[in-house]
């Protein structure tokens, strides 16, 4: 009688199964901050960084664009949430109508979904988009929708098929210790 053996293997390196690259690269997304926010502005969030970025350890930039076989965005998530009594806060619904897109691209509801799209003339991921502050009250950003993360935002390629996924993780000196960026409208 014969027996056969069905051996069953995990990969013990799963982002290299799915083409998944990490990379650390601060400040590349930033709130344009200023001192007074009015009822009716709008609140910007930008990107706009070269395909050519520098890594620690290697003579020559990691060119993001050809690392990722033509990645035509970086995409990032965030939230607005207004306070509504001490300590309790609702999020902020808006539409991407509602929203002035300058650069990029958007998508929106409860939360925004935005995309850093290549500029092939000047080399660049950009995306400058202003969220509606339709109330007067306390507000909190974060970057931290699908992630854990406090100091970072995290950016994922937008990669054409099976090609390779890079995903940064951008650190950030605007948010507080808990991961928002506070402000208030007058």
């Amino acid at each position: 009688m014969a027996v056969s053996v069905l051996f069953l293997s995990s990969c013990d390196d799963e982002d290299g199964f799915y083409n998944e690259k990490y990379i650390a690269v601060p400040n590349l997304v930033a709130v344009q901050d200023q001192d007074v926010y009015l009822v009716g502005e709008h609140l910007f969030v930008a990107a706009d960084f070269s395909r050519y970025q520098i890594e620690p350890g290697f003579a020559s930039p990691l060119d993001l664009y050809q690392t990722t076989s033509g990645a035509t965005g970086f995409r990032f998530s965030y939230i607005m949430e207004r306070e509504i009594t001490p300590g309790s806060w609702q999020a902020v619904s808006t539409t991407a109508q509602q929203m002035i897109i300058n650069s990029g691209s958007v998508q929106a509801s409860g939360y925004v979904l935005g995309t850093a799209t290549y500029n092939a003339a000047d080399e660049s991921y950009e995306y400058e988009v202003g969220f509606p502050l339709a109330a007067a009250g306390n507000y909190r950003l974060s970057f931290g929708v699908n992630s854990d993360a406090t100091n970072s935002i995290e950016l994922r390629s937008l990669t054409q098929s099976n090609q390779l996924f890079l995903n940064i993780n951008s650190a950030t000196q605007q948010l507080n210790a808990s991961g928002f960026y506070r402000f208030t409208v007058n």
